[in-house]
């Protein structure tokens, strides 16, 4: 399992050094990352699954160091209401999971929302999660799915769905 670690290192390694030369020697090269990376949309949860689907996980031990679940009560609701672009539910109690995995892209105040975890998506949509009191998540975090993002203040949970300048049903979600 180690040899397959380093395997995977060394590959990615070499793939990272050739692309860095392949890109300092052409210009043409050059202008389509600028306009695929900087200008367009850039989707890291997609990025992080592809990788994992075709290398795999670089860390050859993930398995083996993976932290014992102390915790595992998960976000259940009792009422739900129309609130901005999305809903406001009444939680059974506090705690916030993450309904999918994704990469969180935001944590800071929102408008009406107060307290925000943003997490993006696999498949592009961005899932905000409001109203948060404390907040178990960095910025730049794989989250899986069910993960703890946090507690809400008053069992109130402001959640809207968006893909692009779109937001999405919530049923399609909850």
């Amino acid at each position: 399992m180690i040899k397959r670690g380093i395997y995977k290192l060394l590959i990615t390694i070499i793939l990272v050094i050739f692309g860095t030369l392949l890109i300092n020697k052409s210009n043409n090269i050059k202008n389509i990352i600028y306009e695929n990376i900087y200008n367009n949309y850039l989707n890291l949860a997609y990025i992080k699954k592809l990788y994992n689907n075709t290398i795999g996980d670089i860390i050859p031990f993930q398995n083996i160091i993976k932290e014992d679940i102390v915790f595992n009560e998960k976000s259940s609701y009792k009422e739900i209401n129309k609130y901005n672009n999305g809903v406001s539910l009444k939680l059974n109690n506090n705690i916030v999971n993450s309904l999918d995995s994704g990469i969180v892209i935001f944590i800071g105040n929102k408008d009406n929302f107060n307290k925000t975890v943003i997490i993006e998506t696999s498949n592009g949509v961005e899932e905000w999660y409001g109203n948060l009191d404390s907040i178990n998540v960095n910025l730049y975090d794989y989250v899986d799915k069910n993960a703890i993002l946090g507690n809400t203040k008053d069992s109130t949970l402001y959640l809207e769905f968006k893909k692009g300048d779109k937001y999405l049903d919530y049923k399609e979600f909850l």
